[in-house]
């Protein structure tokens, strides 16, 4: 197919995401555009947990080490949470229901787990909203955006699994174990970082990767459809491919560049 064909097409596609994000952030929560709804503040301790659930509609989610296991969470009427801790996991779930247009909606809910603390599994789904992890350590990690964006810092997993539907993924100073990273549109930017076997795709949005340690016995394939590859600054057009045993690095973007150094 003809690269123009190719452009009009992700054109398009593009345009329908936008819209249907668009509507779907207003017109399925009702987030109006003037008044706020009344804001209802909780903030407790929980018991102690290795294992964390949280599956949500519209929230912001961010979870940090700290100095107890902590939970607190603003939220507009109707955006509520259910938690519960039970054999060493703490699951965390919302259901919104529908606004009157004009009424502003949100949640945001903050969980902080001792530093030391290392978890067996932290799983997080949201269907509107942004997730940020910070200096938490756990055998597997699995996040998943529809509409947001995930922030990773100072992390350390054994296994990864980042994704996000329409936002950025940004990870930073972090181990990621064996990892597969996924953004249908918008940027996967991983600074400083450390990695075993390390899978990307990005659908729409270029992708930019600065290693932690040293990839030359590495097997390693960049591919970039509609864009341009360049490693460690120098350019090797839409492709590049090389042989090693070390791990295995695999890049592909539909729509932008991938850029790694090392």
């Amino acid at each position: 197919m003809k690269r123009s064909v190719w452009i009009m097409i992700i054109t398009v596609i593009t345009a329908c995401c936008v819209i249907g994000g668009t509507f779907y952030h207003i017109f399925r929560y009702e987030k109006g555009f003037w008044g706020n709804g009344e804001i209802t503040d909780m903030s407790l301790d929980l018991e102690a947990f290795d294992a964390l659930s949280v599956d949500a509609d519209l929230m912001d989610v961010t979870i940090a080490a700290g100095e107890r296991f902590h939970l607190s969470c603003q939220h507009t009427d109707g955006l509520g949470i259910t938690y519960e801790v039970k054999d060493g996991k703490l699951a965390i779930r919302q259901r919104a229901y529908r606004r009157r247009l004009g009424v502003n909606n949100e949640c945001v809910l903050t969980l902080t787990i001792p530093e030391q603390t290392a978890m067996r599994v932290v799983d997080v789904h949201t269907a509107l909203g942004n997730i940020r992890l910070e200096g938490i350590s756990a055998s597997e990690c699995g996040l998943l955006c529809n509409m947001g964006s995930n922030t990773i810092k100072k992390c350390s997993f054994d296994k990864s699994d980042l994704n996000t539907n329409m936002g950025e993924i940004s990870v930073s100073d972090t181990d990621l174990g064996d990892s597969e990273v996924n953004n249908d549109m918008g940027e996967i930017d991983i600074d400083d970082c450390a990695f075993g076997d390390l899978a990307i795709t990005a659908a729409m949005g270029g992708v930019t990767i600065g290693a932690a340690h040293t990839l030359e016995d590495y097997d390693m394939e960049l591919v970039a459809d509609l864009g341009s590859v360049h490693v460690n600054n120098r350019s090797e057009s839409t492709h590049f491919r090389q042989s090693g045993d070390a791990g295995k690095l695999s890049v592909n973007t539909s729509v932008g560049s991938v850029r790694l150094s090392y």
